[in-house]
């Protein structure tokens, strides 16, 4: 998807209230969350282990932690919104 280029922080500030930007799709795959459990350290089963979160979670496997929802913001931001005033011509 092609990002949505703003001029300026005051023209974003103006779209207020509005949709103004959708990202792709990002799969969050069982790697990924294993990977973030290493690197934080929240090993919790609801998240690593496959086996026991299937039976017991509507989805039918783990869920991913709630900081790496949240932490995968910066990629949409990235992949989705850009200002023109700030780009360093890169």
């Amino acid at each position: 998807m092609a990002r949505v280029v703003f001029g300026s922080l005051e023209e974003l500030a103006g779209k207020v209230g509005q949709e103004i930007v959708v990202s792709d799709w990002l799969e969050v795959t069982q790697q990924r969350i294993d990977q973030f459990a290493d690197a934080t350290g929240d090993h919790q089963w609801i998240h690593v282990d496959v086996e026991r979160a299937a039976p017991r979670i509507t989805v039918w496997t783990t869920i991913a932690h709630g900081f790496l929802t949240l932490s995968l913001l910066s990629h949409f931001l990235n992949e989705s919104l850009v200002f023109s005033e700030f780009e360093d011509g890169a």
